[in-house]
Formats: C-alpha cells, sequence, structure tokens
C-alpha cells in the first residue's frame, strides 16, 4: 500500500513567500495561453496553470470547434519537439472522427474529410504533417475498438496524463475535456452528483498536472426558450459547482441555428446579421478582473477559423 505524502499539501509561510515568488516570476516570464484573437486577448486574462475554464453552449453551437480551435492554435505556439503538448481528452468523438478538426486546412475541410472527398495520397501527406503538430488525444478509437481498456474516469485520465511524462518525457501546457456531462465519476449516487462533482475532479487535475484545463459544458434547453439565446452562468446542467470552481466562464451562441438567417439580432447596444459563420461569444466570468464583455465573432467551424467582427450601433 503506497504511503500519501500529507507533507506535500502542507504550505509554511516560508514555502509561500518562496512558491508566490517563484509564481510571479513565471507569470511574467511566460505568456500563458491565448485565445489569439486581439480583441479578446486585451479584456482575457492569460490562462494559467491549475486554472479552470468552462466553455458553455447548447448543442451545435460550436463547443467542439472551439476547444479544437484552442487546442490547434496552443499546439502551433509551442516550440517544435519541446516537452509541452496540448492534451485533448474526449468522451464525444472517436480520436479518428476528432483528428479531422486538426487536419482541416484552407483547401479541404472537416467537411470534405468526413465525406471522404479527399484524396488517400493526400490524406497520408497531411498525416506525415499533422504528426508534427503536438496535440494528443485521450479517448477511444474506431482503430482499438475491441480491446480492453479503462472506463474514462478523471482518476484514469490523470494515470493516462502521467503515463505520458514517463513513457514520452512530455506533458501537457494546455488541457481541453470534451464534454462536462460526459465524464463519469466513480461510486456518484446519481447524475446530478456526478455532474456537480466534475468541475471540481477536473480543477484538481489542473492543479496536480499544473496546466490549464478548459471543458465544454452543455447548456439547459430553457436557453432556446430566450429571445438572446446566450447562456448564463445558471444555465450549466445540474452544476453550480462550475460557477464556484472555474476561474473564467464563456458561452457561445450561434444565431445561425436558431433565428431566420438575413435577420438582425441585438446584444446589448449592437446589432449582428445572422449568418452561417456569425457567433456572439461572451465572458460570463473571469477571477481577478471584469469578468462581462460580448464580443461578436465571425466564426467557420468547417476550417476551425476565429475572428471578431467589427460592431455595428443599431439604427
Amino acid at each position: 500500500m503506497t504511503k500519501l505524502d500529507y507533507r506535500a499539501l502542507v504550505h509554511t509561510p516560508a514555502d509561500l513567500a518562496s512558491e508566490h515568488l517563484h509564481w510571479a516570476e513565471r507569470i511574467q516570464a511566460e505568456d500563458g495561453i491565448k485565445f489569439g484573437i486581439p480583441d479578446i486577448d486585451k479584456k482575457v486574462i492569460p490562462m494559467r496553470p491549475g486554472e479552470e475554464i468552462a466553455i458553455i453552449a447548447r448543442p451545435g453551437h460550436g463547443k467542439t470547434s472551439i476547444l479544437a480551435y484552442l487546442a490547434r492554435n496552443t499546439a502551433r505556439a509551442l516550440p517544435p519537439a519541446g516537452p509541452q503538448v496540448v492534451v485533448y481528452v474526449t468522451w464525444e468523438q472517436s480520436a479518428e472522427e476528432l483528428e479531422a478538426f486538426f487536419q482541416a486546412d484552407g483547401k479541404f475541410s472537416i467537411t470534405d474529410i468526413a465525406w471522404g472527398r479527399v484524396d488517400l495520397d493526400e490524406v497520408k501527406r497531411r498525416s506525415v504533417k499533422r504528426a508534427g503538430l503536438p496535440i494528443w488525444v485521450i479517448g477511444h478509437g474506431i482503430g482499438r475498438a475491441g480491446q480492453k481498456m479503462p472506463r474514462m474516469t478523471p482518476d484514469v485520465v490523470l494515470g493516462a496524463i502521467e503515463s505520458m511524462r514517463e513513457d514520452y518525457g512530455v506533458t501537457p501546457a494546455l488541457m481541453l475535456f470534451d464534454y462536462m456531462q460526459l465524464v463519469p465519476v466513480e461510486h456518484a449516487r446519481d447524475r446530478i452528483q456526478q455532474v456537480t462533482e466534475v468541475p471540481i475532479r477536473i480543477k484538481e487535475l489542473a492543479l496536480r498536472i499544473g496546466a490549464p484545463a478548459v471543458v465544454g459544458v452543455q447548456a439547459r434547453r430553457e436557453v432556446d426558450d430566450r429571445d438572446i439565446k446566450i447562456p448564463e452562468l445558471r444555465d450549466a446542467q445540474w452544476a453550480s459547482s462550475i460557477e464556484q470552481t472555474c476561474d473564467k466562464v464563456f458561452a457561445l451562441w450561434r444565431p445561425y441555428q436558431t433565428e431566420i438567417a438575413g435577420s438582425r439580432v441585438q446584444v446589448g447596444n449592437d446589432f449582428f446579421i445572422v449568418n452561417e459563420s456569425l457567433m456572439i461569444f461572451r465572458m460570463l466570468k473571469q477571477r481577478g478582473d471584469a469578468g462581462r464583455y460580448t464580443w461578436g465573432m465571425h466564426f467557420d467551424p468547417a476550417f476551425l477559423r476565429l475572428g471578431t467582427l467589427e460592431k455595428r450601433t443599431p439604427l
């Protein structure tokens, strides 16, 4: 039986002084994880090790696409062949399906790959090039169907990440979890307890690994009955612990999924014309600074392209 090291949880005043100085030096020396969109990065404190960030949306409104965008954008900024990687944990898709997000570019989209429209020689070339992009996936794969695998509880995911360090010498710079309501928790009495427990477990994971963790969260269907269908903090299914645990919370709304194309939606003092690429992106919470901002985004999920739109004032 392994003896627990309780001392690792105790910080003396001398420890705290030294650790705080090291933490402050690290903030000064490292940029942290950013969205890569200037208008957003001006308002959002960079993601730091140990933080938990939630992205709330209704199904089909871009949770997985935004997580994949963050994964690819962050991976491209990491030093090549370095020890840091991006870890994407999925309960929703197979590893092969998820890979289509990372192979899409300006020539072929995720849809082209899904339909099998990309020539196999091109797929081979992309696969070779993709191998240099440091995104690692933890999840089930179609190619490994039939193999005996553990249930993907947070403890099992922690073990998988620790095995990456031991077997390959890599550590996460960013972790992404898709999505919260699908994460199983051992010994949970019911579904409500399970979903309530997950944010706490992921926060512990972020602190133990020393990397920010971004998690997709499905919003309640009551959001669909509102004129402005941007989820709020209270709309995370069953989980007030999300509001209490997360350091930052964002919400997504793609009006094209709920409104008439070409119509106009007004958000605050700004309006936007509904089209397929419009996404409303709102920050609901930010620990340490003001936390309520809204951006109109041009979003192309087929190619994982994201950029801010110019705001317009209602006539």
